[in-house]
């Protein structure tokens, strides 16, 4: 009986393993979710592309920092609640695997820059947010903070995190207990 409790718990561990590893799989730009809204309830954004070059059409052309490259998102936000919100592009971050984060930035020069203004509530705005960012990064996430909202894309929910790790304490309860 022992062989066979702890053959299940090691399964249950290489799955909780697997698992982990696939929800935590870095983002390229094909692995970004497009054309799909992510919403608190008071803003909702929809990723329409993420694209990256050494260079842009438009003033500053290249990065500031030396040996950077530019990352653009074009992105759709909508206002869900009853306030005013602000589409200022510093409340928009790339996170990298590193847990750094990229501040968002405009190109006033690019005529699809995202528009800085209050955005009244039903109201939607579509533009481009630029980020500057190493050539090697690997970006994990879209983020949007504004102090009251927080949303993340790709939604890397805790549920699906703590699915395995819950069934493997639920099998090690029920098994301890028949001893």
């Amino acid at each position: 009986m022992k062989k066979i409790a702890f053959g299940i718990i090691v399964v249950i561990l290489l799955t909780e393993i697997l698992a982990l590893g696939f929800v935590l799989q870095p983002v390229n730009a094909t692995d970004i979710p497009l054309e799909k809204w992510f919403s608190d309830g008071r803003i909702a954004i929809c990723i329409h592309s993420f694209q990256t070059a050494s260079r842009i059409d438009y003033f500053p052309y290249e990065p500031e920092t030396p040996g950077y490259i530019w990352a653009w998102v074009d992105l759709s936000i909508k206002n869900v609640g009853s306030d005013e919100i602000s589409t200022n592009s510093l409340h928009a971050y790339l996170k990298d695997n590193q847990d750094y984060m990229y501040e968002g930035r405009s190109v006033p020069d690019d005529p699809k820059d995202l528009k800085l203004m209050d955005l009244p509530p039903g109201e939607t705005i579509r533009g481009i947010i630029y980020f500057e960012i190493p050539p090697d990064a690997t970006i994990v996430a879209f983020v949007w903070y504004d102090y009251k909202s927080h949303i993340v894309i790709p939604e890397l929910t805790s549920v699906m995190i703590l699915i395995p790790l819950f069934l493997t304490v639920v099998l090690l309860i029920v098994l301890t207990k028949k001893k």
